[in-house]
């Protein structure tokens, strides 16, 4: 979780997820398919340096690197929230010679050199953020990433069965008069955001899990079109 949500403060959304701490891992009942679409489409097992914006309680940091990171790369994750870096840490202290959470204010630009990093991972984070903070965590992302570097993103979506769209409709309402009553989230579409010239989406997909839609995109920089329908990961 980074901030700032749309009518919020970045003090709000700290103490929100301050609050909230290890019950963020329940959202796997509506996460979970999404994410290790994202796994496999990330292509982890190739990566050397991963940055992870918003890495909330470690848990997709854990399985990455369980399941799927050579055994020399390296982690880095940041988080907003105290309770959440407390966790992720003690989650990912098995690999503490190369996983490193870092507490962070929020504020950009991030502390990282230029071309550090083959895969930036942001995973229900986008759908906090109104559409500038949007705009400028993709520069920092497309900043530090290597030349052949993957932005790896999973986000609320609205919604792509029937159920699911009467699911993100009330959630939008709810969202657009009480925010925090839905932890700051709402559906928004990734496409939008991630877009030519600066990024070249090489695989997209929507997945519905408990009436509830989850976009995942997997980029590349690149100053080109998008890839045809029919060459996307089904």
């Amino acid at each position: 979780m980074i901030p700032v949500p749309p009518s919020s403060s970045a003090a709000e959304a700290r103490r929100f997820y301050d609050r909230f701490g290890r019950l963020q891992d329940i959202q796997v009942l509506y996460e979970g398919r999404a994410l290790r679409w994202l796994e496999e489409a990330g292509r982890f097992q190739s990566a050397r340096a991963v940055f992870e914006f918003g890495c909330g309680t470690g848990a997709f940091a854990r399985r990455l690197l369980e399941r799927r990171l050579p055994e020399d790369a390296r982690y880095v994750g940041v988080d907003v929230s105290e309770t959440m870096v407390r966790i992720a840490r003690r989650r990912l202290e098995r690999w503490r010679g190369r996983a490193e959470i870092r507490l962070v204010s929020g504020s950009l630009p991030l502390p990282d050199a230029d071309g550090v990093y083959d895969r930036f991972v942001s995973n229900y984070v986008f759908d906090l953020l109104p559409g500038p903070e949007i705009a400028a965590v993709l520069a920092e992302a497309r900043r530090i990433l290597a030349a052949d570097g993957l932005l790896c993103l999973a986000s609320l979506t609205h919604g792509a069965t029937p159920a699911a769209r009467f699911v993100s409709r009330v959630w939008s309402r709810v969202h657009a008069w009480k925010p925090w009553w839905t932890g700051g989230c709402r559906p928004i579409e990734l496409l939008e955001f991630v877009r030519p010239p600066d990024w070249l989406v090489l695989e997209r997909k929507v997945l519905t899990q408990l009436g509830i839609s989850s976009e995942l995109v997997v980029a590349s920089r690149g100053r080109g079109g998008t890839i045809p329908e029919d060459r996307l990961l089904s």
